[in-house]
């Protein structure tokens, strides 16, 4: 999960790091290869967003020490414990070094820990429920939680906090009951040793459970460079002919071909700027256009699952549980175009087919970032599976495709690429949370083959609130989704305009993270695949639908929001699962 304050210059993010940036992006203003540069400037104060990251970083704690303490539960409530569960337990969650079983001083059952555990530890207690404080060995952080039984026994695990560090990574602070800082990011600006240590003007949220306070810390903002919005020394072009490429590399023998897939080329050439590389190619007689390569990034009955009740407003207030009685998105394909996704996460293993890295050209789509499996989870999770979370449309196929490295950033290449191939792959939904402000032909091109084949393309609108049009978002192809809050309030930092279709919930949603871990994250990233979702139940519903009559259905159903009709904010307003099934019903 990328929650860095602060990313390279020049990127934006779709997503749950919500950035504050201000800088100039780049645009192809027309065949004569020249730069337009203009400003997009956020307009949400650091405050609101500090506020906002530290919300969700206290509810992702609180995900993290409840799937244990409900693991306890089931155990005490059950009084079934054995070796078994307690080994397929420690083999499904990564994160949880050990359990015991005990009464007093007797152990009666152990299994894991990689050192001896210290149940005198327990001394914090909240109802039933035993909690230590954070403890380090071996330069490794651990916690026990235990569960008091109704014949006097203790059932006991340890978790492994190293997942806490990683997440808050460099944005934020988190100290313990007592005060005292036991996970931190390495600017040393913010190495306090306690909560008294903390400025005033910095926001802290407290985990309830355990007492922690979560301190987030932000950065100066950046301004970025022409050069930083697009990869150097390369460009992208498109032949008017496919048969004329060897003509074409023969009047440019110093390019060098980094991708071919004619009649679209990535080429480079060394020792070049970008702007004077396009200016040198864009009066070719063999091309149709030639832009840079620009940096794209992340931007029914009730179900069973542990989190549904609690934590899922999202899915009750799209009227899921009413629309699950009618679809459940079975023989449906969502193409998730993203950072990847954690094939082997107990929600996601066995659902998703064999994907595609646009990024090498391989089958590995492996989800080092946890955005993309993030995203994947809100569309699609396993659900009423008793684990985690439910999915939107929960019984449809996955189709990852990696567009986005493991800093969740890509370019337009690759994205263009990975839309061809979800496309000629079975994808009848695409979602893509991610973008920037670059109007890229090649991107376009890619936008169209999609929806000339009858997908349906969903895409978020963007996190920095503003009205300047964000690609692929603003492609009149695409279904655009803002974000919302709990309050059916548009989120202060989902973007607006005319091409917003539709929003959805797209702050505070918990979903699916590496490692059968489960956060909480914030941004338009997060409402599109809500839609995303939706479309696949249409189309499970009534296949003989095509792309614009589900782009119709759901603008038809939802629920008006902000000034009467379309507006800028909300598009057609809130999605409504329940009306759009009815609609679509054959």
């Amino acid at each position: 999960m990328n929650l860095k304050r602060f990313i390279k210059p020049g990127l934006i993010i779709v997503g749950c790091a919500l950035l504050i940036i201000s800088a100039s992006y780049a645009f192809p203003l027309n065949n004569t290869g020249d730069i337009k540069e203009f400003s997009v400037t956020n307009h949400y104060d650091t405050h609101t967003m500090d506020k906002l990251l530290a919300s969700d970083l206290k509810q992702t704690s609180s995900l993290f020490i409840q799937q244990m303490n409900q693991q306890l539960e089931l155990w005490a409530d059950s009084g079934h414990i054995t070796q078994e569960n307690l080994e397929q337990e420690l083999k499904e969650h990564s994160h949880i070094t050990g359990f015991a079983h005990i009464d007093g001083d007797q152990t009666l059952i152990r299994r894991g820990f990689v050192h001896t555990p210290d149940y005198s530890r327990l001394t914090k207690s909240q109802g039933d429920h035993l909690y230590s404080s954070p403890y380090e060995i071996g330069q490794k952080q651990y916690m026990l939680l235990g569960k008091k039984l109704a014949d006097g026994t203790t059932v006991i695990g340890e978790i492994d906090l190293t997942f806490v560090q990683t997440f808050v990574k460099d944005i934020a602070s988190v100290a313990d009951a007592g005060g005292n800082f036991f996970a931190s990011g390495s600017n040393p600006k913010v190495q306090w040793k306690t909560i008294d240590d903390v400025p005033q003007d910095h926001h802290i949220e407290t985990v309830s459970e355990l007492g922690w306070k979560i301190v987030v810390h932000s950065e100066e903002q950046k301004l970025t460079s022409l050069s930083d919005h697009f990869h150097k020394s390369r460009a992208v072009v498109k032949l008017k002919e496919k048969d004329i490429a060897d003509a074409f590399f023969r009047e440019n023998p110093d390019l060098t071909i980094i991708e071919d897939n004619c009649p679209f080329y990535l080429v480079e050439k060394e020792n070049i700027e970008t702007e004077q590389l396009l200016d040198d190619l864009q009066h070719s007689r063999y091309l149709s256009y030639v832009e840079p390569d620009y940096r794209l990034s992340k931007q029914d009955a009730i179900p069973n699952d542990e989190f549904f009740e609690p934590y899922q407003w999202n899915l009750k207030q799209l009227d899921l549980e009413k629309a699950w009685t009618q679809a459940d998105g079975a023989d449906v394909t969502i193409a998730i175009i993203d950072t990847g996704i954690d094939t082997n996460h107990l929600e996601l293993n066995g659902k998703s087919d064999q994907g595609f890295n646009a990024i090498d050209d391989s089958d590995d789509v492996s989800d080092a970032h946890g955005h993309g499996t993030h995203v994947s989870g809100i569309a699609a999770a396993i659900t009423d599976n008793v684990d985690g979370i439910a999915g939107v449309s929960w019984n449809s196929r996955i189709l990852p495709v990696k567009a986005l490295d493991d800093n969740g950033e890509g370019s337009s290449y690759a994205v263009s690429k990975g839309i061809y191939w979800a496309v000629d792959n079975g994808a009848d939904v695409i979602n893509m949370s991610l973008g920037d402000y670059h109007d890229s032909k090649i991107l376009y091109d890619a936008i169209r083959y999609a929806y000339e084949k009858d997908v349906v393309i969903v895409t978020a609108s963007g996190n920095e609130n503003v009205g300047d049009p964000m690609y692929p978002a603003a492609y009149p192809e695409v279904l655009t989704v803002a974000a919302l809050d709990k309050s059916k309030d548009r989120a202060f930092y989902s973007n607006y305009g005319d091409h917003v279709d539709v929003s959805a919930p797209g702050t505070s949603i918990p979903s699916l993270f590496l490692d059968n871990q489960y956060v909480v994250m914030s941004g338009t990233s997060m409402a599109s695949p809500h839609v995303a979702g939706l479309a696949a139940l249409i189309r499970s519903v009534n296949p003989e639908l095509s792309n614009d009559d589900v782009y119709g259905i759901i603008r038809d159903t939802a629920t008006d929001l902000g000034a009467p009709g379309k507006d800028d904010y909300y598009g057609y307003g809130e999605i409504n699962a329940q009306r759009a099934l009815e609609l679509a019903m054959p």
